[in-house]
């Protein structure tokens, strides 16, 4: 049974989206942001959230697109800016991540260690990368996901450390994680 959006205000809809979100219902959530992001286009959490499940649906290409509208649109939101640096991480753009994690990397709050530990990371500095996952994790943590992610590279840097002490350095550098942060807000 389709649902009738057009009976739903903007902020109804965007409250829907979010529990499709939490629910796991990735095809709802996309319909209900594009049915909000044609009645409000410039509507910025909507094209955050609908680049967010683009991430976590593998669609990497709409979701740098979606982020960098939105990183283009309100240059403050800060985990829009680190979710598009970790995406070019992920695809191999270092470069291109440290531009726009600059804005982020000299911040003294949870966000601006996550930022500099990936970058870390990305040169394969394990002890920097695990210094600074520390020294975040220790702050306050608004993003209870983003949290989650970083503990779990934590937890894979310092496996991946107790291993090499064993057996000598592997080849293969720690995982960036992408998760849906927006699945928690």
């Amino acid at each position: 049974m389709a649902m009738d959006y057009d009976k739903l205000d903007n902020e109804e809809l965007l409250r829907l989206a979010l529990d499709a979100i939490r629910g796991d219902r990735d095809a709802d959530a996309v319909v209900m942001l594009k049915t909000l992001l044609e009645r409000e286009p410039g509507h910025v959490y909507a094209h955050y959230l609908l680049a967010a499940q683009h991430a976590q649906l593998g669609m990497m290409a709409q979701a740098e697109a979606g982020f960098r509208a939105v990183v283009a649109m309100a240059p403050e939101f800060a985990v829009a800016r680190f979710q598009l640096a970790q995406l070019l991480l992920v695809t191999g753009r270092a470069g291109e991540a440290r531009q726009c994690f600059a804005t982020l990397l000299g911040h003294p709050d949870a966000m601006g260690a996550f930022a500099r530990a990936l970058m870390a990371a990305a040169v394969d500095d394990r002890d920097g990368s695990i210094r600074e996952l520390q020294a975040g994790l220790a702050l306050p943590q608004p993003i209870p996901a983003l949290a989650a992610d970083m503990k779990r590279l934590l937890a894979q840097w310092q496996q991946a450390e107790t291993v090499t002490e064993r057996t000598g350095p592997s080849p293969a550098a720690a995982p960036m994680l992408l998760a849906n942060y927006g699945r928690g807000g």
